[in-house]
């Protein structure tokens, strides 16, 4: 069964408990699960909402968006029962998931090289991704910022561990990393 840190996660979203659980129970025994895992830089902290690593692959950032999700030059999200709406209308608001979870993979990656323990090991395969388990999007849908393949959308939640691999092994060229 894979590693989950934090064993039993609270979380804000019940998007982000759904895909926690769905990842939990579609990794391997090698693999580690982490969630909501926050960081402070200077002048910024950063919170990824799960975190992958999987051996032979790569570590996945991931940001995981909610409600509805589309891009119209730009990501938009409508979520229902926001604060000061009426009941069942929705909140549309402009997000920016790819930079959510670029950033804290970048920010993620730097602290961990930064850490004594690294030494002088050379660098492993990041990616990043975003997933909108309630949302879709078609299959020769593309941004500069964010190519199909780190996109998983809701019909992607069942092999959702095969497209993380997937995601992980077309980021980079870095080796992968080991158990």
């Amino acid at each position: 069964m894979v590693t989950c840190i934090p064993a039993s996660p609270a979380f804000v979203t019940a998007s982000e408990q759904e895909v926690w659980a769905r990842l939990r129970d579609q990794l391997g025994p090698d693999d580690v699960l982490l969630a909501n895992v926050r960081l402070t830089e200077e002048g910024r902290d950063v919170e990824a909402d799960l975190v992958v690593l999987m051996p032979g692959f790569g570590v996945v950032v991931l940001e995981v968006k909610g409600g509805s999700v589309w891009y119209d030059d730009g990501w938009c999200q409508a979520a229902r029962g926001a604060p000061g709406r009426a009941s069942g209308e929705p909140e549309v608001r402009w997000i920016r998931p790819v930079d959510q979870a670029r950033d804290n993979k970048y920010a993620l990656r730097t602290y961990v090289e930064g850490q004594p323990v690294w030494g002088s090991r050379a660098r492993v395969r990041w990616a990043h991704g975003v997933v909108t388990p309630y949302s879709t999007f078609d299959d020769d849908f593309s941004v500069p910022e964010l190519p199909r393949w780190a996109l998983h959308d809701r019909r992607q939640q069942d092999h959702l561990v095969t497209r993380l691999r997937q995601n992980a092994t077309k980021a980079g060229h870095q080796r992968p990393p080991d158990a």
